[in-house]
């Protein structure tokens, strides 16, 4: 009788392989322990039916078939497991072998009760354990092929009453299995419970990780974006830079072919600026830089880019905005400028803007020229004077180089 079964399933190593071969000097665990179990409830039974052996009148033989069933059949049944290729799948063979042979004395002793209880119960409850109710229905099945077989090597008889010191140690040794599967179901329902509450806290710490790894993505995604944001705008200004807008303007020109939509571009320069630098000094010169770019986000579209192009230079461009309206808008841009000026370390600083418009399509079909065009009305407006804004004609391309 398999008193350990369950308890030991809980030990198995997890990486054995448990249909696998073993070798003579490291047997598989479940061999191990059927034959510590099998050697102590075989010897069990050894007790009490020779108990019962006693008041009965049997010769040599019957006992020396109860000492090679009882006392010598458990190591066999070791050495045949621990030498197969696959010991579990023997092992299982075995206690088959244990419900015909059980079945066998059974039938020949002549159902005795308790003796006939205490054999059933152990075979089933031990291919129970590891096989569930189809081990029950193939121990029931194998105990009636001994008792069929019995029948046909004698007549079946029935002897229900034993020796009382025999009942007693069937009742005492079946008691005592009871109580320690018992006690082994006990202990799985205690480790299934520690095992489910180290699941549930380490559920708990996986949750934890998860929101630390959550607000750590989100606290790097917005890294990310201040980054790209740092990385498309121009420090002084706040306005996007040059590099923001070769990587726009290629998209909203896009989008403008595919509706069939106007965009325009004013380029813009601050009068005489080195003027300001070299007599107020650099600081002054960032000051006008700031006040014109504050100006331009006040008097702007949502929709509307703006960049600082290069030194002194804005570029605006403006989505769904034809040539002259963007003229109209450059020219609120340059009195408000002109109007508003700068106080510095207790100086009213002036200035004026010119400024160069284009528009797509009208006068470039792409942004290399589109933008070629703007600088050519923003030389425009300069030579004729500056302070003024020039929208771009297809006869300015005439009155300047091309290398220019």
């Amino acid at each position: 009788m398999a008193t350990r079964r369950l308890q030991s399933v809980q030990d198995t190593p997890p990486a054995a392989d448990p249909m696998k071969g073993t070798t003579p000097e490291n047997s598989h665990w479940i061999v191990q322990l059927n034959y510590r179990n099998r050697t102590g409830s075989f010897a069990l039974l050894f007790a009490a039916i020779g108990v019962h052996f006693a008041g009965l009148e049997h010769g040599w033989l019957a006992w020396t078939l109860l000492a090679l069933q009882f006392l010598l059949y458990p190591h066999l049944m070791y050495l045949r497991a621990r030498r197969s290729d696959a010991p579990l799948a023997t092992e299982l063979n075995s206690l088959l072998c244990d419900s015909v042979l059980f079945g066998v004395w059974i039938g020949w002793l002549g159902f005795p009760l308790w003796l006939s209880y205490t054999m059933l119960m152990g075979v089933t409850i031990n291919l129970m354990v590891f096989r569930g109710p189809r081990g029950l229905l193939q121990s029931l099945f194998a105990l009636a092929c001994g008792i069929a077989f019995s029948a046909w090597l004698q007549p079946l008889h029935l002897t229900l009453y034993s020796n009382w010191i025999s009942n007693l140690l069937c009742i005492t040794g079946l008691s005592l299995y009871l109580m320690m599967v018992g006690n082994v179901a006990f202990t799985r329902n205690q480790r299934i419970r520690e095992a489910r509450d180290q699941l549930h806290e380490s559920q708990e710490t996986l949750q934890q990780v998860n929101r630390a790894l959550q607000q750590q993505l989100q606290e790097n995604t917005e890294l990310q974006n201040q980054l790209r944001e740092l990385a498309d705008r121009d420090p002084l200004t706040g306005t996007y830079n040059r590099r923001y807008f070769d990587v726009t303007i290629a998209r909203e020109l896009s989008y403008c072919r595919r509706h069939g939509t106007s965009l325009a571009l004013i380029l813009i320069d601050i009068d005489h600026f080195k003027s300001v630098n070299d007599t107020y000094g650099h600081q002054a010169g960032d000051q006008l830089l700031i006040s014109l770019a504050d100006l331009l986000k006040r008097n702007s579209r949502g929709s509307d880019i703006i960049c600082r192009f290069g030194g002194e230079e804005f570029l605006i461009a403006l989505p769904d905005t034809d040539c002259a309206t963007a003229a109209a808008r450059a020219e609120e841009y340059a009195r408000a400028f002109s109007d508003a000026g700068v106080r510095w370390q207790g100086q009213q600083i002036n200035a004026t803007l010119s400024a160069g418009v284009a528009s797509f399509p009208e006068q470039a079909e792409d942004a290399d020229k589109l933008l070629r065009c703007a600088d050519i009305a923003l030389y425009q407006a300069k030579k004729s004077g500056r302070n003024r804004v020039v929208a771009y004609s297809g006869e300015m391309r005439l009155q300047i180089p091309a290398t220019d």
